[in-house]
């Protein structure tokens, strides 16, 4: 009897020990597909913590500052207003990368029929292409209706999400 009480409190011991020494990162580490590239999609960060380049790509004088001022009345952190020899038809392209995909598709919520131009290899910080239909940042308000009628973030082909 005294040798399977040791026997049961070696294995107790044993397992306390695995699961603290545990190296797995995340419990969804083992769903993700070979090749497959980690994103967070949680939580979604503040404007204030996101850094976003505005560049205008249409031939409006003064678009690119318009925005960014807007998209500063509402907390982002601009850090680049500029022009881009791109054009978009649209309202506005924000493109991103993995490193931010929830700050990205946060950002896309402020701009009406924007698109969303995530990029496995994007590397650049939040990146805004005005286009030809923008008339206008969407109040925060606007954008967060926006975003919950989406129905919220999804991952994308190629990604796998991770906590």
């Amino acid at each position: 009897m005294t040798f399977l009480v040791a026997l049961a409190l070696l294995a107790g011991v044993i397992t306390v020990w695995a699961i603290r020494n545990d190296s797995q990162l995340s419990a969804n580490g083992g769903d993700c597909e070979p090749g497959a590239v980690e994103i967070k999609t949680s939580p979604i960060p503040d404007p204030s913590e996101i850094d976003v380049v505005v560049l205008n790509g249409t031939d409006r004088t003064g678009l690119g500052d318009q925005a960014a001022s807007q998209l500063e009345d509402r907390g982002f952190n601009v850090v680049e207003v500029g022009d881009t020899e791109e054009t978009f038809d649209g309202s506005a392209l924000v493109r991103f990368g993995p490193g931010q995909y929830a700050a990205g598709i946060h950002t896309h919520a402020y701009f009406y029929q924007g698109r969303d131009g995530f990029d496995l290899e994007w590397e650049e910080p939040i990146t805004v292409v005005l286009g030809d239909a923008f008339k206008e940042v969407r109040s925060t308000s606007d954008a967060r209706q926006s975003f919950a009628q989406s129905g919220g973030i999804t991952a994308p082909e190629g990604t796998c999400t991770v906590e």
